[in-house]
């Protein structure tokens, strides 16, 4: 299942120049001596800068109480991974809600998968859905990929009475991210089209979707292209193709592809291997 992993740096910015020892701490007189911003920026500085999150801590609660997204996203963090305080999964819920009222729009789809696997508070599938339909409904390509990858692994199961009507859902959300430039929604729809999985099965429209993915520098799509050019199933065989897709998806993180350029390596010649590493590299120059 893909999804995008959410971290703080969506909001952090770099405060080298107030992590020093001048860094003022936490006081009673800290409203009236610092503005929001200013309280703001040091709770920055001593979560990214010292890691002292129970110092932080008490300079966004100041700040969460003029409704900072910034300050709300990070007391909901040091909540869910109990730093500086203790872990709590349904008061980092409630902290989020409010980051998202406020602004923070990434932290939609951090609730609906919080709520989906049950991370730190109970399993909640409506749940979960609402929070995807949320991102959709602002118009979040993630949100349409998240939820589109989620109604896939049901199509994966044992469970979904009407197929059809889940492949299709599935299909329409995953085409609009694509079309929105999420390509990592290749990875699922390749699959639905070549496997027939929840729609008709298109194998033409299957392995265009392969290319297009690979093409875009998606490496989960470079080694299926890969695999496929290896076994000469779908497409003509070609191992000289095959190990430089191969090589571009193991640069680019692969891990199956490694052990497909081990293999090759055995069937190709010193010339081909040279072949396929220069059009790798004509790939990449191409497409920096």
């Amino acid at each position: 299942m893909c999804r995008l992993a959410l971290m703080l740096p969506l909001f952090l910015i770099a405060m080298s120049a107030l992590a020093d020892a001048s860094l003022p701490r936490w006081d009673e007189a800290a409203e009236q001596r610092f503005d929001a911003d200013q309280r703001e920026r040091i709770g920055r500085a001593y979560a990214e800068e010292v890691q002292d999150h129970a110092e932080a801590i008490r300079w966004f609660r100041s700040v969460a109480d003029d409704e900072s997204p910034t300050a709300l996203a990070y007391m909901g963090w040091f909540r869910e991974h109990g730093l500086g305080t203790s872990q709590d999964g349904n008061k980092a819920v409630v902290w989020y809600e409010r980051a998202v009222a406020a602004g923070a729009e990434p932290y939609i789809l951090h609730l609906a998968w919080m709520h989906l696997e049950g991370r730190l508070v109970a399993r909640d599938r409506e749940t979960a859905e609402r929070w995807f339909h949320e991102g959709i409904e602002r118009g979040m390509p993630q949100a349409k990929l998240a939820y589109g990858s989620v109604l896939y692994a049901d199509l994966l199961g044992s469970g979904v009475e009407d197929r059809t009507a889940v492949g299709t859902r599935a299909e329409r959300l995953l085409l609009s991210a694509l079309e929105d430039g999420e390509f990592a929604a290749t990875r699922f729809l390749a699959r639905m089209y070549l496997d027939g999985t929840g729609v008709e099965q298109d194998i033409d429209r299957g392995l265009n979707t392969v290319r297009l993915g690979a093409e875009a520098g998606d490496a989960a799509m470079q080694a299926l292209l890969a695999n496929i050019l290896a076994e000469g199933r779908l497409l003509e065989k070609d191992l000289t193709r095959a190990h430089t897709w191969a090589l571009l998806a193991a640069e680019g993180g692969d891990e199956s592809a490694e052990s497909l350029l081990t293999t090759l390596d055995e069937y190709l010649d010193d010339r081909e291997t040279l072949q396929s590493r220069e059009a790798a590299a004509r790939w990449s120059a191409d497409n920096r």
